[in-house]
């Protein structure tokens, strides 16, 4: 009997250990560069921090930039600029919240994907579900887990130009938008409760524009839903004809207010994860705007490229992606992912016959939330149509991050309500 008792006992420990080790089997938060790496990049800055690059010298950086971005530099003029150029700045880890950290170490140990390829458990978790991924579909939901502080409030400044023309349209808004679930920064965590969001919403977001003049007081609403299977619900109120219209599904391809965007682009990728397939190419160190200070750029009239970039040296995670309709408006795109945050910092998007056509940069700052935390949100952003010759520069200033929004905000009625 001792002999049995002791048995086990044994066994209790071992799989205890075991469950330990399951538990701990995962780093984070992750950095782009450490150690060895984070050595050899200090070394590289030693000589190229600081430094402006122009035409004259950007062939000495070429390998980390992307081809979008080295042909602006080198061809500036297919931009509407007479010259561009950029300063390179010391690589900074992200600050990671103290929340986004425990919901990673709580749920990280148990994520998996089920046959469908969805987050299991996807609405009731938080955090960042593949820590160390090691397929294109996990890496693609780590993309999809960061909330930006759950929610934010801003005002983006941005203008549609044709660069071989030089004409300009200005576009202005007021923006609010919130997570409904993975929540790991602002009350309530991890998701809204179910009394308060009985439409099953995972993320939304309302609009006001300022700018057209034809478009003043425009407002938009955009739900996306735990569901999958259900596409998003899109209503815009145009307060010339006083009606409310929702879009159709085909219509998330169409462009933004004549902008280079369409609806699945914005903030990279807005729709669900599953909708594509995710090939992983690797890694690549590039120089892109990760504490960018939206403050410093500048852009002439006609030039649809920011000037005045601060890059980055950063290790990105390379994704493949294709979406599963045939018919979509891109045969592929290109995104590379942030190690520290897993937000996009730029894409590529190729047209159907698989030629470049569309280049997106997004530009982050580290900004404070509500609650004294720091995380990573937009500062500003370009998308340039290499085929049309447009670009779309945009200005997004931060008010508000991590205040709760009440849920009755993103109802249609506010569409009129807070119209004018």
């Amino acid at each position: 009997m001792k002999n049995i008792i002791g048995f086990f006992g044994i066994l209790f420990f071992l799989t205890g250990c075991c469950a330990v080790c399951i538990a701990e089997e995962f780093t984070y938060p992750t950095f782009s560069y450490e150690g060895e790496s984070l050595q050899k990049v200090r070394q590289w800055e030693k000589e190229w921090a600081g430094k402006k690059i122009t035409i004259e010298n950007v062939d000495q950086v070429k390998d980390f930039l992307h081809e979008g971005v080295y042909l602006a530099m080198t061809k500036p003029e297919t931009f509407g600029a007479k010259s561009l150029s950029f300063s390179i700045v010391p690589y900074r880890p992200y600050t990671v919240s103290t929340g986004l950290v425990a919901a990673t170490k709580k749920h990280a140990s148990s994520s998996k994907l089920d046959d469908e390829r969805m987050l299991v458990g996807y609405g009731d978790v938080a955090g960042v579900p593949f820590p160390q991924p090691k397929t294109g579909i996990e890496m693609a939901w780590n993309f999809d887990s960061n909330t930006r502080g759950d929610s934010h409030q801003e005002i983006g400044t941005g203008t549609v130009v044709n660069c071989r023309t030089g004409n300009e349209r200005k576009a202005g808004m007021l923006r609010w938008e919130q997570f409904w679930i993975g929540r790991y920064d602002t009350e309530p965590i991890p998701k809204i409760p179910k009394k308060d969001n009985p439409r099953g919403i995972a993320r939304s977001w309302f609009q006001r524009h300022t700018a057209p003049v034809d478009f003043v007081d425009t407002t938009v609403l955009e739900l996306k839903y735990l569901d999958h299977k259900r596409l998003e619900d899109v209503w815009v109120y145009t307060v010339m004809f006083r009606r409310i219209r929702r879009y159709s599904a085909s219509q998330r391809t169409d462009s933004i207010d004549g902008t280079d965007m369409i609806y699945d682009d914005q903030d990279g990728w807005y729709t669900h994860v599953v909708h594509n397939t995710y090939d992983f190419k690797g890694r690549a160190d590039l120089l892109v705007a990760r504490h960018q200070d939206a403050g410093v750029l500048v852009r002439p009239k006609g030039q649809g490229f920011w000037d005045g970039v601060q890059r980055e040296r950063t290790n990105h995670w390379v994704l493949e992606v294709k979406n599963k309709d045939k018919g979509y408006i891109y045969s592929k795109q290109i995104w590379y992912l942030d190690p520290e945050t897993w937000q996009m910092n730029f894409k590529v998007m190729y047209n159907r016959k698989g030629e470049l056509w569309k280049m997106y940069e997004l530009f982050y700052d580290e900004y404070q939330t509500a609650k004294g935390e720091k995380t990573a949100v937009f500062s500003a952003e370009h998308v340039v149509d290499f085929i049309r010759r447009n670009g779309s520069p945009t200005i997004r200033e931060m008010k508000e991050i991590g205040t709760y929004i009440r849920p009755d905000y993103f109802q249609t009625k506010s569409l009129k309500d807070k119209s004018y």
